[in-house]
Order: C-alpha cells, then sequence, then structure tokens
C-alpha cells in the first residue's frame, strides 16, 4: 500500500464520518483557536507599539548611556568611563555616536555626529511636547476629556506637517504627552482587562535632536547657533553621556542589560543596583528597551499559561482520536480481511488523523484570527486614542495581528496529537487483540 493510499483512504474516512470529523475539529480547535487568537493579539499589540516607537530611526535604536555619579564613586574618572562606554557599545554590536548638547529656552537639544533619523531634510526632530512649548500652546488638563485632549494632540501635530518645514521641525518623535504607558485607563477604561497588557506597553519620553545645521535660540527656540548670549554647547563626553545606535532591539537590549546598564528605577532610587552597575542607559528615542523588558515578562506568563492549557487541550485531542480508532473496530477487522498489514493499517489511521488535525489547525488558525481581529476592533477606538495621548504622533492603521514561535509550536502539538494517539492505540491494530475483542 503507498502512501498515496493511505491519504486516499485517510480522505474516504473523514468522508464517511463528516459530523463526526468537524465534530472533532469543533472541539480540539476552539481549544486551540483560544490560544492562537492571544498569541496572534500580544504579538500585533507589540509589534505596532515597538513599530511606533522604532520608526523615525528605520527600525534602529538610539540608546544613551549616561555615567551614574551616584555609584560610580567619588573617585570616578569620566573620560575613563565614557571610554570604557564605548567599548561596550562596541562589544554590543552598536556604534558610538559623538554628539553636542545645545542648551535654550526652549530645553537641551542634541546634535549628533551622524544623522541616525529617517526624516527628510535639516531642522529639528523633537516630541510633540516640545513642540507645544516651542509654539506657545497650552495642551489641554486631564479634566478637559479624552476627545479635547486627543483633538489637541491631533491639531498640534497636522499644523507641523501642514508647516511645510517653516518651523524647521522635520519629524515629531514618538514620546508620552499625555501618558507614560498605553494604559486604556487614560481614555477613562480603568476597568478594561486589557490594561494590564498596554500597561506594558512604556511611551517614554524622546530627547530633543537637531539635524543637520538646525539651531535652537531664543524666541522662535530656532535660530543661529552663533548668538551665545541665547544658547551654550558642551561636548556630551564631557558630561558623561553616550549616545549609541544598533542595528536592532535584540543587540541594544542585550546591551541594556548588560550588568553595568541595568537597573531598575526603584532598585536605583533606594541604591539597591548590582555592584557591576555604573552607567544609567536608557533609550533616546521613546522607551523601546524598557517596553521590551516587560513584554519578556508577560510572554513569560502567556507561555506558562499556554504550555498548561495546551498540555490539556493535548489530552483532550489524543483521547478523543483514541476513542475514534476504538469506534472504528469493524473497519480495522476489514482492512485486516483484505490482506493489510498492521503496518499498512496504522498508516492509514495516521493519514486519516493527521488530515483531522490539518483540519483543525485551519480552524484554529481561522478562528483564532477572528478572535483577534475582533478584539482589536471592540477597542479600536479607544487604542487609537490611547496611541496619540502616549505616543504625540499620528496613530495610523493599528493592526493588532503577529506572528511568532508559539503559533508553529502549537500546530507542532495539534500534529503531534494525531502520532500520538496512533502510538497509544497501537494494540488496536493487532489482528490477534483483534479478533478477541469482537468475540
Amino acid at each position: 500500500m503507498r502512501v498515496l493510499d493511505c491519504l486516499r483512504l485517510g480522505v474516504a474516512g473523514v468522508k464517511a464520518h463528516k459530523k463526526r470529523a468537524l465534530t472533532v475539529v469543533a472541539i480540539v480547535g476552539l481549544l486551540f483557536s483560544v490560544l492562537m487568537a492571544g498569541a496572534f493579539f500580544l504579538q500585533g499589540l507589540e509589534n505596532a507599539a515597538l513599530g511606533k516607537m522604532l520608526a523615525p530611526t528605520g527600525g534602529k535604536v538610539l540608546v544613551m548611556s549616561n555615567v551614574d555619579t551616584k555609584f560610580c564613586g567619588e573617585e570616578c574618572d569620566t573620560a575613563e568611563e565614557v571610554a570604557e562606554i564605548r567599548r561596550n557599545i562596541e562589544r554590543y554590536g552598536g556604534e558610538a555616536i559623538s554628539a553636542t548638547m545645545i542648551s535654550g529656552e526652549d530645553g537641551m537639544f542634541y546634535r549628533l555626529e551622524k544623522n541616525v533619523f529617517e526624516f527628510e531634510g535639516e531642522g529639528l526632530a523633537i516630541p510633540l511636547s516640545t513642540v507645544a512649548k516651542m509654539k506657545g500652546v497650552q495642551l489641554p488638563g486631564w479634566d478637559a476629556g479624552v476627545e479635547r485632549r486627543v483633538e489637541a494632540v491631533q491639531t498640534i501635530f497636522e499644523e507641523v506637517k501642514a508647516e511645510d518645514n517653516e518651523s524647521r521641525i522635520v519629524g515629531i518623535l514618538p514620546g508620552g504627552v499625555y501618558a507614560s504607558d498605553l494604559s486604556l485607563s487614560s481614555v477613562e477604561q480603568s476597568g478594561n482587562p486589557l490594561n494590564m497588557i498596554f500597561g506594558q506597553i512604556v511611551t517614554g519620553t524622546s530627547q530633543n535632536f537637531m539635524i543637520g545645521a538646525a539651531e535652537v535660540s531664543e524666541g522662535s527656540g530656532v535660530d543661529a547657533v552663533s548668538e551665545i548670549g541665547a544658547v551654550s554647547e558642551m561636548d556630551t563626553a564631557e558630561m558623561g553621556l553616550v549616545f549609541a545606535e544598533f542595528p536592532d532591539l535584540k543587540a541594544a537590549y542585550n546591551y541594556y542589560r548588560d550588568e553595568a546598564n541595568y537597573c531598575l528605577d526603584l532598585d536605583r532610587a533606594f541604591g539597591h543596583c548590582k555592584n557591576g552597575y555604573k552607567y544609567l542607559t536608557m533609550s533616546a528615542v521613546s522607551d523601546p528597551l524598557t517596553t521590551y523588558d516587560n513584554f519578556q515578562l508577560v510572554w513569560l506568563v502567556f507561555g506558562i499559561t499556554a504550555a498548561v492549557l495546551a498540555v490539556i487541550a493535548l489530552i483532550i485531542a489524543v483521547s478523543t482520536y483514541a476513542r475514534l480508532i476504538g469506534k472504528d473496530m469493524k473497519i480495522i477487522a476489514l482492512y485486516h480481511a483484505m490482506g493489510s498489514t498492521r503496518g499498512q493499517v496504522r498508516l492509514v489511521y495516521l493519514s486519516y488523523l493527521l488530515i483531522l488535525s490539518v483540519m483543525t489547525v485551519a480552524f484554529s488558525l481561522v478562528v483564532g484570527l477572528g478572535m483577534a481581529l475582533l478584539l482589536g476592533a471592540v477597542n479600536g477606538e479607544a487604542i487609537s486614542q490611547v496611541f496619540w495621548m502616549g505616543f504625540g504622533a499620528e496613530s495610523g492603521k493599528i493592526w493588532l495581528v503577529g506572528w511568532n514561535w508559539m503559533v508553529w509550536s502549537m500546530v507542532a502539538v495539534l500534529l503531534l496529537s494525531a502520532v500520538l494517539a496512533i502510538l497509544l492505540s497501537n494494540g488496536q491494530f493487532a489482528s490477534k487483540k483483534l479478533a478477541r475483542k469482537m468475540k
């Protein structure tokens, strides 16, 4: 009996028992679709948030490390520590970038010797909060209501776009305007269960940057640096500050988690950082590092939960498949009567169960995708509003569906259930045991 014959007989088995097959697909598929929906939604949310944070730098990560004098010690040599920071950056695949800090009435601005941004032209790359300050715009308070706050942010954003670079603002960087994270409590949905996840997305505060010859001074905020009375300049290395560009988030995160750089804010406040800690390291544009760090815990919790539920679903799937085999004693006997070997019968039923598993995978993917899309659609308006208030930049189309290795693992578990069912039902295919059962 060829493999093609086994597949043909497997398909025939599904057609002969359509109702039974569909019932099995629905029962097992629904269990896995819930897990897939969770994986789709979480990955989609992480992709959307990190995509917004990394868009200005084209997916690269701009990091700033500062010598933390609180932990470096009284005899801390800033020049030596800056050199050590640069070596550490290179060790993790990053590139240290020299920079100048320019201070003026509108705050501190950094000019990097290398342009790391995707914006066109020369000018300022700044968060919306700085734009509002430069324009003398007072943003509505929290008591103004969600719609008015969102409208104020959108108005400033659209005005900058319409100015055709008259103000020399070439790009608005994402950063917290009204919210430091994307918790839906910012849009008056404090009871939404999704806050446990959305609250892990930290929007952070983007620094102010100059691209090219753009300069800051008194009044309009943009003029010539040569007016020394209005501004002052300093090499960031003299301050113990180093900027670095990393090719991707994984490389930047590995650098961020180095013992010399990593210390939680609460531990730092109470002086409980590890002995090796010396450099205060953070994202320079929004906060993809903290968000990515928070999602490691989110994925850990989801992974453990999914693993437990997947084992339960696997047990149900295997036992259901085994019962299907147990009900087919007469058909198995017929195969033996026609001269089929035990191995050939096993192969026929393996094909049958694999076809059911593939149908279940398709069902789970479709239903799981539908659940994730529905979850995003139900909360769509609130999510769009919190993106505006959290990032101060155009929210655009927020696609809360993503794909990762967990989805593949669930597909593998479903296919594995067919193999396990055959192994556990191995005795059912023996002609001698089959004859005893049928007496």
